[in-house]
């Protein structure tokens, strides 16, 4: 390649970087912008907290199964036209949300919301492909940061303008959103023809997938309703149990498997991916009590009384903290390689998080908000380096994809173990949790954190 036209490639791939990354931000939006409404939500359709934290679990189980499926798609049809698709769809999850008054179908806008996180390994594979192999790792990295941004970012547009109008407008914006991302995709990612000529999308993976994890996390939720000994609650954690070994099977005899359980076996990739579900297990956990808690009234003797838009600033420190991590995530990713930063993010999550087990006061919320926020970002800026590191180069896409599958696992089942632990133990009279439940909640996520931090030191890293 000449010099000529090497820079014009680099000059042309500063524009293509930014559209990715805007495409990537609509789905973590869209994921977290509901965390404020959940309450009010739970009030509206007169639902309970388990139920109600279907609005965030039935996105998140969405987005597990449908990742791969698109990111395997994009291989053989055509990363672009998979991409926009995935936008598409998403949008019209939103406008259908914006529209129903039905909890049901909000459920099913919020499926196809979920869509859009078939975006990540869509936007992973066009920038390995087109992006100046030296900008290829910051690119790599501005994604793990812009996901954990517009996870942040979402709980606080949803708290500006739910104090302005109601819920509604929230998915009015994630609809705008998802359409002026589309514009800039179609004017500027290449359509290219795909390099793989063959092979299927594993609907059968996907299909026991989505199987096993509704199953289990039906299970969770409505466990405190029906009963732990309810027949209802161990035919489901029973079935669950079922489908995870026909998955499992169906994935070791397909030839192209949703998830290479082969590369899963690997010790590296393994304790990664646990690392990944256990940062997003606990940072959806934390997301949810957090915000519960701030927008309970005072004097209930349990919250803060805030407002939608109180409840998303008192979360804001998180997206500082996101910001912060790309920085320090860098500096401690060079000088120290990634077990550090990956335990340094675990403990500083754990420890903000931690802090609402024994003190209840709207200064350490915000200052917990914030430590998490940095403690997420620094684990995910840290994780593909070492998934990186232990594969091929040409197997890095499909590990990084596996990876964003199982973290986004973890965010489910944090999300449905959220609502299950907030609806165990309520106020009487009210539909809010009492002290106990928020300091159960937020000791959950301060263990899946903890163990998090732990996770590095059994990890040994290839050279």
């Amino acid at each position: 390649m000449t010099v000529t036209s090497e820079t014009a490639r680099t000059t042309w791939s500063t524009r293509l970087l930014p559209t990715l990354l805007m495409a990537m931000i609509v789905a973590p939006v869209a994921q977290t912008a509901v965390v404020p409404m959940l309450p009010s939500l739970s009030h509206e359709f007169g639902v309970s907290a388990a139920a109600v934290s279907w609005v965030m679990t039935a996105n998140l189980l969405a987005a597990a199964v449908g990742t791969p499926l698109l990111g395997r798609l994009g291989d053989v049809r055509g990363h672009k036209p998979v991409l926009v698709l995935c936008l598409l769809v998403a949008a019209a999850g939103s406008l259908l949300a914006a529209l129903t008054s039905s909890f049901p179908l909000l459920i099913a806008a919020r499926v196809l919301q979920g869509v859009g996180a078939g975006v990540l390994p869509l936007a992973i594979s066009i920038i390995r492909a087109e992006i100046p192999k030296d900008r290829v790792a910051g690119g790599l990295a501005m994604v793990s940061v812009s996901m954990g941004l517009g996870s942040a970012l979402g709980v606080v547009a949803s708290g500006v303008l739910l104090v302005l109008w109601p819920h509604q407008s929230v998915f009015w914006l994630l609809l705008a959103l998802g359409v002026l991302a589309v514009v800039p995709v179609v004017l500027v990612v290449p359509r290219r023809r795909p390099e793989v000529r063959a092979g299927g999308a594993d609907p059968w993976g996907a299909l026991t997938l989505a199987a096993w994890l509704l199953a289990l996390l039906v299970a969770i939720s409505q466990g405190n309703v029906w009963g732990w000994t309810d027949w209802r609650t161990g035919g489901l954690l029973g079935a669950a149990a079922v489908f995870l070994v026909v998955w499992c099977l169906v994935e070791r005899r397909v030839r192209y498997p949703i998830v290479d359980l082969p590369m899963l076996g690997d010790r590296t990739v393994a304790l990664s991916n646990v690392a990944g579900a256990l940062t997003g297990f606990g940072m959806y956990g934390a997301f949810i009590a957090m915000s519960s808690m701030a927008q309970a009234p005072v004097a209930l003797g349990v919250g803060f009384g805030a407002t939608a838009l109180g409840a998303g600033l008192m979360l804001l420190p998180n997206s500082a903290g996101n910001l912060a991590a790309g920085v320090l995530g860098r500096f401690t990713l060079h000088r120290r390689g990634p077990r550090l930063t990956l335990a340094l993010g675990g403990f500083l999550s754990a420890v903000g998080v931690g802090m609402l087990v024994v003190q209840h006061d709207v200064v350490v919320l915000y200052l917990a908000s914030g430590l998490f926020g940095i403690g997420t970002g620094l684990a995910f800026a840290a994780i593909p380096t070492y998934i990186n590191d232990a594969v091929s180069p040409d197997r890095t896409g499909v590990a990084n994809g596996m990876n964003a599958v199982l973290r986004t696992v973890g965010s489910a089942t944090g999300s449905a173990v959220m609502g299950a632990v907030l609806s165990s133990d309520r106020i009487a009279g009210t539909q809010w949790p009492t002290v106990s439940s928020y300091q159960l909640a937020f000791g959950i996520t301060a263990v899946a954190f903890a163990v998090s931090a732990l996770v590095p030191f059994a990890i040994r890293r290839s050279r």
